[in-house]
């Protein structure tokens, strides 16, 4: 596994990062293959849903990014879903193969309520809590530039808390971090006009059930939750 750093601190938009689309796929050694085919078998086997197997937008100058309130460039290449899903249980092969870190994309954001809360979900795979957001998909969202990106945050505020663009009254970047997996994710800061109980309703409206239900933390309490929190989560407070 990876440590958790942060790759750049700043105030910037989302949608002014510089996307270049590199003709650059992650790829393993065959030996590496055989181990992702059959843990990969395996998960599908005991699934209890289908799992999707696409493709993801990855970082391919992930050691050079540095993120400004206007300038910033992110080369995009691409890697399959099956090489992340299945990289916790063999990423001590993957480092015995010397193989390239993954440095999949994500964004994700802290979404504040006008009454001074931090709206989180709690997962309906394992119960535990954690913030809003998800995977950049090639196959999901031709990107072309930053305000691709943006776009995926707000659609994966709306599908997991059923928050719509309407409802945010400012989206901000505020950093970018490396988790444990090598995930890159651009962290965003989401002030919406709702309050605490407006945000409920609006959970309701959600359209995908990846979270079973709403998390609030009051803002008071915001930086010390973030620090009991696991991996890259712990390092938030610092872009605060």
């Amino acid at each position: 596994m990876f440590i958790p750093q942060i790759l750049s601190k700043a105030l910037f938009s989302i949608a002014r990062i510089r996307i270049q689309i590199c003709a650059d796929e992650w790829t393993a050694t065959p030996d590496y293959d055989g181990l992702v085919d059959v843990e990969w078998e395996s998960m599908v086997f005991h699934a209890d849903r289908p799992i999707w197997d696409g493709t993801y937008y990855r970082v391919v100058n992930a050691g050079e990014v540095e993120i400004r309130t206007e300038v910033g460039l992110m080369q995009l290449g691409t890697i399959r879903y099956r090489y992340i899903a299945t990289f916790p249980a063999l990423h001590q092969h993957h480092a015995r193969c010397g193989l390239d870190p993954l440095y999949h994309l994500s964004t994700t954001a802290l979404i504040r309520t006008i009454d001074g809360y931090c709206l989180f979900g709690r997962r309906t795979r394992n119960g535990s809590i954690d913030l809003i957001g998800g995977g950049v998909q090639s196959d999901e969202l031709v990107t072309s530039g930053g305000p691709c990106v943006e776009q995926n945050l707000y659609k994966e505020i709306h599908e997991e808390v059923g928050i719509c663009e309407d409802d945010i009254e400012e989206l901000t970047g505020i950093g970018i971090v490396l988790s444990g997996t090598s995930n890159v994710l651009i962290v965003g800061n989401a002030r919406v006009w709702l309050s605490k109980s407006d945000a409920i309703t609006r959970f309701g409206q959600r359209t995908e059930d990846e979270m079973t239900e709403p998390a609030f933390v009051p803002e008071d309490k915001l930086r010390s939750f973030l620090r009991d929190m696991t991996g890259y989560r712990k390092l938030i407070p610092e872009l605060l």
